[in-house]
């Protein structure tokens, strides 16, 4: 086939200016290490770490906003411009207080990245507990007024010392609880006696009991219990 030259004069031109022109500027957002791991810590221990956020692309990175898995977590950016070859710092702290066992939370970064507008970072980690208690919250169904209605809970010892129980109270005057052992030795477990007398007024039961220790950075826990009252 023969082509005009006219054709072959348009396509070595659009050739030339397309080469000629520059690349498109964009912001590039990389994490140095995404993922944390923090091994195992004692539960109640507040952990801060901080993200590298760096900018390997061509025009400013604008970090627009930071969400968390949960209130647990706080995320706090040291600047929300990032020039071209900078970096800034994503401070994280994290309170263990309420958690237990394996646990996994994330960040989410969005900025002005045209490739990757949301960037996911994660903690994750093992929180021992010193005072186990089982079950988490008492259920107690539902209850007749003018009855009673018991429930008992587990307190075990799983640190490496001696815990102290210092106190068990509770704001509400229908239920009265009673603990047997004040001191637990390692691998040592105690139950929590809870006796509910709903009021002839009450059509709900909804509170908690608190659980007072002597562990650091952990000293209370709190108990949630709930039911509901038939006439």
């Amino acid at each position: 086939m023969i082509r005009h030259p006219l054709h072959t004069l348009t396509v070595v031109a659009f050739l030339i200016l397309t080469l000629s022109l520059p690349a498109f500027a964009a912001p590039v957002l990389e994490v140095d290490r995404p993922v944390f791991d923090f091994g195992s810590i004692s539960q109640g221990k507040k952990l801060e770490h901080v993200f590298k956020l760096m900018n390997k692309g061509d025009s400013p990175l604008t970090i627009n906003r930071t969400k968390t898995s949960c209130g647990c977590t706080v995320a706090n950016v040291s600047t929300k411009t990032i020039a071209p070859g900078k970096s800034a710092d994503l401070k994280i702290s994290f309170d263990s207080a309420n958690f237990g066992g394996k646990v996994t939370k994330t960040i989410t970064v969005e900025s002005n990245d045209p490739a990757s507008p949301t960037t996911t970072l994660t903690i994750k980690g093992n929180i021992n507990e010193e005072l186990v208690v089982t079950p988490r919250q008492i259920n107690l169904g539902q209850t007749k007024a003018g009855s009673s209605k018991e429930a008992s809970v587990a307190l075990e010892n799983h640190g490496e010392r001696t815990v102290k129980i210092l106190s068990v109270t509770t704001p509400m005057p229908q239920v009265k609880a009673t603990i047997k052992k004040h001191a637990l030795k390692p691998g040592e477990r105690t139950q929590l006696s809870v006796t509910v007398s709903p009021r002839p007024e009450d059509r709900f039961l909804s509170g908690f009991i608190i659980i007072a220790t002597d562990i650091p950075g952990k000293p209370e826990i709190t108990l949630p219990l709930y039911g509901s009252v038939a006439k």
